[in-house]
């Protein structure tokens, strides 16, 4: 009797598995919950706000070495442009700093994007942030994969050719 309703079923239509876990498959992400592979491994430097906390900003590092990513902190106030003979795929730092810093690293010689961290931002800031930048990291709304996978969007966009680095509009 198990044969026959087993066949029976089989002969009816068959079962749809295809999407089960394929949201485990995708490039970039582990059959981990806690895994995340970077789909584009970035020498990433962290410019430490002055107000970080020393925790925080090891936590991100951590979080990048874990993806993949090849993470190095620098003090504010470094001269990121000249920090070393290391050449930096992104820098991520405050949006405070983030203006400043993409103007210094349009000179130096790998041009590095810059990733604006923006937290509990008011509905302007927010917009005028986007405005300049199209790729943000908002820790208030952003779970740590969401985050590495806005990392790894902007590394595929400096891939195609239309990185970050530069000003809206070309000034």
């Amino acid at each position: 009797m198990v044969v026959a309703v087993l066949g029976a079923s089989i002969a009816l239509g068959g079962i749809d598995v295809d999407a089960c876990g394929d949201k485990f498959l995708r490039v970039g992400r582990g059959a981990h919950f806690h895994g995340y592979a970077a789909t584009y491994p970035a020498s990433i430097l962290i410019y430490k706000p002055a107000n970080a906390k020393p925790k925080g900003i090891q936590e991100l590092a951590d979080l990048l070495k874990r993806a993949g990513h090849r993470p190095s902190i620098a003090e504010q106030g470094t001269a990121v442009a000249r920090t070393s003979a290391t050449s930096f795929d992104l820098v991520i730092a405050s949006y405070a700093d983030a203006l400043k810093l993409r103007h210094e690293l349009l000179a130096s010689r790998s041009r590095p994007d810059v990733l604006p961290i923006l937290n509990k931002p008011t509905k302007e800031l927010a917009a005028e942030a986007y405005r300049q930048f199209p790729h943000l990291l908002l820790p208030h709304a952003m779970t740590n994969p969401e985050a590495l996978a806005e990392i790894d969007r902007l590394m595929e966009r400096r891939r195609e050719g239309a990185g970050a680095a530069a000003p809206p509009g070309g000034g």
